[in-house]
């Protein structure tokens, strides 16, 4: 759901009677009767001994409706991400905590008598490293996929449960990073560079989701592996970048081709598009790059939107996001809301000769 639908569902609910603004919302928004659902069972387990039960549901809908809630939001930077929603098993203290795939459901089964805060560290834990990049991770090494596990489950705890992140920071990041000079801790830290400037979902984990759904002809693991970090050390100077500094914005790697398009100069925009156009058509277009991403101040939504019309025999406009990220000047940093449009070249040959030569590229798009 997008955000302009959520907020006319808001507007449409306004003086409805009660019992049918509770179906709209049990439809649309049933992560937040989990939500609620936990605050009942957690008053009623604090009655005493006749309700122990309680604390277990209090707990399973806490989780649930927490995870699957950020989940939600996740799917609207990066559709496809996390497509399985969380269920909750309790076991006993000698069985192993576990996350299994079973029908679109992430089932993990934690032990009942754990702490609050821990079964939520270790949930949250286990649903990411088991849904995230499921396809992409099978070509990765294990130190990336560590960091990006990590790395995202922190992102969840912090919005989610800020509370527990003390917990996480002692049973997951700091032991997969105490020797600082590990492939995980600086993955970790360019990762951390990169989402401030607003990159790590919209463009990162997006590549990432796309390379996934690639089908690789004579598949090098090894070159897949070292392509993620030939994309994080192209993302990271960007992400950095000062406002009117030139630099290649073009990623041109062996399975992943992506340019980024920064409309950003108003004497550009007033006097004509061509310029974009021009260079989209020359740089990327004529290159067979597969995704295009636009991305402006949101007040040039609309001239935005007409460069991505303009390549619609081309390009398919998949996504449109609005989001708040620094902009770097010389002298200071300003946050502001920014347009971001990404454009996925429609599905040509299944099979593409690579530029380098080394292999073949197969793309389901």
């Amino acid at each position: 759901m997008t955000d302009y639908f959520a907020d006319i569902l808001k507007d449409l609910l306004i003086g409805l009677p009660p019992a049918v603004v509770l179906l709209i919302v049990l439809l649309f928004f049933p992560e937040k009767i989990e939500k609620w659902s936990a605050l009942l069972w957690k008053g009623i387990s604090s009655l005493g001994g006749l309700f122990r039960s309680a604390r277990k549901r209090a707990i399973k809908h806490d989780l649930q409706g927490r995870v699957n809630d950020y989940v939600r939001r996740l799917r609207k930077r990066v559709p496809g991400s996390f497509e399985d929603k969380l269920e909750l098993e309790w076991v006993d203290a000698n069985t192993q905590r576990s996350a299994l795939l079973a029908d679109g459901r992430v089932v993990l089964r934690l032990r009942a008598h754990d702490p609050n805060d821990h079964n939520f560290v270790h949930a949250s834990y286990l649903y990411v490293s088991k849904c995230l990049l499921t396809k992409t991770k099978r070509y990765l090494s294990v130190p990336q996929r560590d960091a990006l596990d990590i790395f995202v489950s922190s992102k969840l705890l912090k919005e989610e449960k800020p509370s527990v992140v003390g917990y996480f920071l002692d049973e997951y990041l700091h032991p997969k990073t105490r020797d600082t000079k590990s492939k995980v801790a600086v993955l970790i830290d360019d990762f951390g560079i990169i989402d401030q400037a607003g990159f790590f979902f919209p463009l990162l984990v997006q590549e990432l989701e796309y390379l996934g759904d690639k089908v690789f002809g004579r598949r090098r693991d090894d070159l897949i592996a070292k392509e993620l970090y030939d994309v994080v050390g192209f993302l990271r100077p960007l992400s950095q970048r000062t406002v009117g500094d030139e630099g290649d914005l073009n990623f041109d790697g062996s399975y992943t081709r992506f340019g980024v398009v920064l409309v950003g100069k108003p004497r550009k925009l007033l006097t004509s598009l061509q310029p974009y156009l021009n260079y989209i058509k020359r740089t990327l277009a004529s290159k067979g790059v597969d995704t295009i991403y636009l991305i402006g101040r949101k007040e040039n939504r609309d001239k935005i939107d007409q460069i991505c019309f303009e390549f619609g025999t081309q390009y398919v406009c998949v996504r449109s996001v609005i989001m708040r990220r620094p902009l770097r000047y010389r002298d200071h940093i300003e946050h502001a809301l920014q347009y971001l449009v990404v454009m996925r070249r429609k599905a040509g040959d299944l099979v593409t000769p690579s530029e380098k030569g080394t292999h073949k590229n197969v793309h389901c798009a």
